[in-house]
């Protein structure tokens, strides 16, 4: 269970750490800690919590003094913003009387209020009775005790080879596995401006809807990510998109949706593709990353190997995924017919999209980065696929430290 403490005092602060870290169960890495409002804003936008303790007496930001409602306000802020974690335990801690008397009107925004007295130790034991209460919720939503895998980011893909392109980024990994789950799961952190972003890897080392539907499933369960992107090779629409390009699928599409029928006397396939959408707190970050020409080219340069001839683009477009690996042209024409804006064909993206669309709430934001390593038809060749596979997940890299860890 991760608890953040949102407290500028640091005598205070101690207290509460070694009260926190007495509950079995509890500690010092699942603490973290935010001086004011504005920190811990700063932290809920991008990481999830379990349990905030709250000083009352707070201050909007470091550079301004503590007031009777800061505590209060900060509460009011998260849980009418779209952008933040919101915890689903809270317990305020304040020995101030002007912060207790402000907050008497309004203790149904928060889940409990704490007297805190250094000379006592009634506010300790009320407090640990309160950590047990939450730690006893989480463990009933989790099913069974274990240890919290929380991450900022996940990164997926369908094969291994598309998984090594990710394990070569400029990061440290280290492996977790889950006693009973046969998926290795690699964890790592890079430091951007709004400080450490923990990032998770893994593969279903099998393609196809239904397996990227599964692992993003578990994925969202054990980590609770911000975000989910899958990353790796993708068939391009010959025309719309040259060989190494990589797409970003908006919307994304199952095209083998839809139903078969005979009419008069001969077979006809009526297709209902459901398309999902990038979701409007990451598609104006995506579509600036798109046109990063400084970024793009980056990219394409740090690749060690035979490069195309062309310019690294990314496109922001419709992709159809499908229960088949396509190599007829015939059928990628009959695939257009759906979408007259479509870029490429693949296998996962849309279950990736529709596991985070359908999960639990805080729901992911999803989102692929698929580089294009063949037009889907008959002249398929693999020279292209490694040089995919890096901008591929470098673009996933780039993206992570450039755009979501700025301020």
């Amino acid at each position: 269970m991760k608890i953040l403490v949102v407290e500028d005092d640091l005598e205070k602060l101690r207290n509460i750490v070694s009260t926190l870290t007495d509950v079995s169960g509890i500690s010092i890495d699942d603490i973290e800690n935010a001086t004011d409002a504005g920190a811990a804003k700063r932290f809920l936008r991008g990481r999830n919590v379990d349990l905030i303790i709250l000083d009352l007496h707070l201050p909007a930001r470091i550079d301004l003094p503590p007031t009777p409602t800061g505590g209060l306000d900060f509460i009011r802020s998260i849980s009418t913003r779209p952008d933040f974690f919101v915890p689903t335990h809270v317990v305020a801690l304040s020995g101030n009387p002007e912060a207790m008397s402000a907050v008497a009107d309004d203790v149904g925004e928060l889940w409990g209020v704490i007297r805190y007295d250094a000379t006592s130790n009634r506010w300790r034991d009320q407090l640990k009775n309160r950590v047990r209460y939450a730690q006893a919720a989480w463990r009933s939503i989790v099913g069974r005790p274990r240890e919290t895998r929380a991450c900022d980011i996940a990164i997926l893909s369908a094969l291994d080879e598309e998984l090594d392109g990710i394990l070569r980024l400029p990061l440290q990994w280290s492996v977790f596995r889950l006693e009973g789950d046969g998926t290795r799961y690699h964890e790592a952190a890079v430091e951007t401006d709004k400080g450490s972003i923990r990032i998770v890897a893994a593969t279903s080392s099998r393609m196809g809807m239904a397996a990227a539907a599964s692992l993003t499933s578990k994925i969202i369960d054990i980590y609770r990510p911000r975000y989910v992107a899958i990353a790796g090779v993708t068939g391009g629409v010959r025309g719309q998109v040259e060989l190494g390009d990589i797409l970003v699928a908006d919307p994304s599409y199952d095209w083998g949706s839809g139903k078969h029928e005979v009419r008069n006397g001969k077979p006809v396939f009526s297709p209902n593709p459901d398309q999902l959408r990038l979701k409007p707190d990451i598609r104006p970050d995506l579509i600036k990353a798109s046109v990063d020409e400084a970024m793009l080219s980056a990219i394409r340069a740090s690749f060690p190997g035979t490069k195309p001839k062309n310019p690294l683009r990314c496109h922001v477009e419709a992709v159809a995924s499908g229960a088949a690996v396509l190599s007829d042209g015939a059928v990628v024409e009959e695939i257009k017919g759906f979408n007259r804006k479509l870029h490429g064909v693949e296998m996962e993206i849309y279950g990736v999209m529709m596991a985070a669309e359908i999960c639990a709430a805080p729901r992911p934001l999803a989102f692929s980065a698929k580089a294009v390593s063949d037009f889907a038809d008959p002249a398929k060749d693999d020279n292209v696929r490694p040089y995919a596979i890096h901008v591929s997940a470098n673009f996933v890299y780039k993206f992570i430290t450039d755009y979501l860890g700025k301020e």
